[in-house]
């Protein structure tokens, strides 16, 4: 677009200096092509240099090359989503962050597991994780979190700070749930608050009792305050709040489990509809919010959030789609949509997704695939090979059908078949196994 707009300013210019239009529009043209980002040989060369030293890193040193990617790009929501799903293909483990083990950045730990940075949350700078690591290195590890409110500085360490270590669960090798620590405690809002207050106690009877005649003879006696009782966070809920202070689901995400499906049988992001009104769309999410009510003529109508792997979009149900809709749309809930992001009324500004169809993932790997084709080129096809699809076939067993695409390039030939003895079921695991041994496969 912006090219396009300087092809007149361009042409009458090149007419100003005595070049005639047809040679302008010649030059023009070529300068357009490069707009597309050309390179020179030297770049050429030199980006040929990176990517080797690249693919060698990740090759050679994968979990300390992922956290260094991971680091880079952790103010990138979409690419640090990217990224994590990468380090899940690669079979790497990136672990949450933890108050003992984690440090500023992405790093390795000793068992070769990627250990989720502290700076990475919400409320969490360098100043508190200075101020952790500094009490780890000179005290060792905490072993309770009423030692770390002990030795911690509680000015440095606030209720934020606090709040997001908690959500982001860096806490939870203390064995307390994450919903206890918002829960009320004694004559405080929450655990947390009371928590520091015992910590801020304590801390200044030792400065009084330092400064006391009989300071080294005096035991500081503050009682510990104990958890209190309360039900734990289901499980949406603990993601929601990883999700609030990190921008990512850490635990995993709820799509994990539904994989297959959203890879091969949605057409786009909830971000990607949005961003193409009027063009139907088969997208996934999951509920993360759900209002249900009634308008002013008592007719039943709902307000929905929902979520995938990097944005959302809001939906409304209203009158007949709501009473056809509304027992899906629960928060957890993992949805599969089809419809169109369009006016909310005919000539209105605001747009919403306008639903055609909506079914529950769960239900939808057993409804949308009929049959799974392996594709193999015909030089592939050894003892090892057809050693390798028994095993699979063997191990996920099912009621799909089974066939087989092969190619011989030389002859130009292409020998579908299909299998009369097996069939599969072709769920995650059976795509995971796939991928692994990179063979090129198609669901119908």
């Amino acid at each position: 677009k912006e090219m396009e707009r300087h092809k007149t300013l361009f042409v009458k210019g090149a007419a100003e200096n005595n070049i005639d239009e047809e040679k302008a529009l010649e030059i023009y043209d070529i300068m357009f092509k490069f707009a597309n980002y050309g390179f020179n040989r030297s770049h050429a060369a030199a980006y040929s240099v990176v990517a080797f030293h690249t693919a060698y890193l990740k090759a050679h040193y994968p979990a300390e090359f992922m956290a260094a990617i991971l680091t880079h790009s952790k103010n990138n929501i979409e690419k640090l989503t990217f990224f994590l799903r990468e380090c899940k293909r690669m079979k790497l483990t990136v672990l949450g962050p933890d108050v003992n083990e984690s440090e500023m950045n992405f790093t390795v730990n000793e068992l070769g597991h990627i250990r989720f940075g502290l700076s990475a949350l919400k409320g969490v700078g360098e100043g508190p994780v200075e101020e952790l690591v500094r009490s780890r290195t000179e005290e060792g590890p905490f072993t309770t979190v009423y030692e770390m409110m002990r030795r911690l500085n509680l000015r440095t360490i606030n209720k934020r700070c606090m709040d997001s270590l908690v959500k982001g669960g860096a806490l939870d090798l203390f064995g307390i749930a994450r919903g206890n620590y918002f829960a009320p405690s004694d004559k405080f809002d929450t655990y947390l608050n009371h928590l520091l207050k015992y910590g801020n106690v304590y801390q200044k009877q030792i400065i009084e009792t330092a400064n006391s005649l009989f300071g080294t003879s005096s035991e500081i006696m503050v009682p510990e305050p104990k958890v209190p009782e309360h039900v734990p966070w289901p499980l949406i809920q603990k993601l929601t709040e990883e999700r609030e202070v990190a921008g990512i689901y850490i635990s995993g995400h709820p799509l994990d489990d539904y994989r297959m499906v959203v890879e091969h049988f949605t057409t786009c992001s909830l971000e990607d509809a949005t961003l193409h009104p009027h063009r139907p769309s088969k997208v996934a999410g999951i509920v993360t919010m759900a209002n249900h009510g009634f308008d002013s003529k008592g007719n039943g109508r709902g307000f929905f959030a929902l979520q995938d792997y990097t944005s959302g979009i809001e939906i409304s149900l209203w009158r007949d789609d709501y009473q056809k809709f509304k027992h899906l749309f629960e928060v957890g809930q993992c949805l599969y949509l089809r419809g169109v992001y369009e006016p909310r009324w005919r000539g209105a500004d605001t747009f919403a997704f306008n639903i055609k169809e909506a079914k529950q993932l769960a239900v939808m790997e057993d409804e949308v695939v009929s049959s799974l084709t392996i594709k193999v080129m015909l030089d592939q096809i050894n003892e090892n090979f057809v050693k390798e699809m028994k095993n699979i076939v063997s191990n996920n067993k099912g009621s799909n059908m089974l066939k087989l695409e092969i190619r011989d390039i030389e002859e130009r030939l292409l020998l579908p078949m299909y299998s009369r003895t097996y069939k599969v079921k072709v769920d995650n695991k059976l795509i995971e196994k796939l991928d692994e041994m990179s063979i090129r496969y198609s669901l119908e």
